[in-house]
């Protein structure tokens, strides 16, 4: 049963690396000839994304080894916090880029491949996002979890980036910077929460599961 829920988290990292770098060679592409700054760093988060693929896969692959199997809990602790330090960092990267956007108020062109590819994007987003909650759920795992968080916050970009092209379209005016800093503030809170839950009213994310009811006993009990 280990190896079988090893195989499938495993499996799961490599579907969040390849889905996120294909995802940031299109963003690239469009926000280069779209000249959107928003398309262009959201390129640049799913390249990013692309590393915590790597450390699901690294750490499951270290956890399920018998000689790390009794710190199982302690790695995919540690794991968990360096994609809150991911998902911290994109927030911050973010809310530079987009106050950036606003004093150099450059204005985008959007013409319907971009608006369409930024719209397959957010989709793509937030099926990889529902995909990688349920599989940490099912396997009880704090990392595909976090993934799944990290994934969420970029589909938030992407929600970012389309209600901009649809102001800019309807009345001309460019607010992709002032969104961009809501969003930042957004993934900066979600993120510092997930390092630090006593800062949450409810003690654990939302996307995460409830640790009374959803947890096995025998992944309780392993838990300080």
């Amino acid at each position: 049963m280990d190896k079988k829920r090893s195989k499938s988290i495993v499996r799961a990292g490599y579907y969040f690396i390849i889905t996120n770098f294909l995802l940031g060679i299109f963003n690239i592409i469009v926000g280069i000839l779209s000249g959107s700054v928003a398309i262009t760093s959201d390129a640049t988060h799913s390249f990013i994304d692309s590393i915590s693929g790597f450390l699901v896969i690294i750490s499951e692959k270290i956890s399920s080894h018998d000689k790390y199997s009794k710190k199982r809990d302690q790695i995919e602790r540690f794991t968990t916090i360096l994609i809150a330090i991911i998902i911290v960092a994109t927030g911050v990267h973010f809310l530079i880029e987009s106050i950036e956007g606003i004093i150099e108020s450059e204005s985008a062109d959007y013409d319907t491949p971009t608006i369409i590819i930024v719209i397959i994007g957010f989709l793509a987003k937030l099926a990889l996002t529902l995909y990688l909650r349920n599989s940490g759920k099912k396997h009880h795992s704090k990392v595909l979890l976090a993934s799944a968080l990290e994934t969420f916050n970029d589909a938030l970009i992407s929600l970012a980036v389309i209600i901009s092209i649809i102001v800019s379209l309807i009345w001309h005016i460019n607010i992709e910077g002032y969104i961009g800093i809501i969003i930042s503030v957004i993934i900066l809170k979600i993120g510092l929460e997930f390092i630090f839950p006593h800062i949450s009213h409810h003690h654990h994310h939302p996307l995460e599961t409830n640790p009374d009811h959803d947890h096995c006993g025998k992944h309780d009990q392993s838990n300080p």
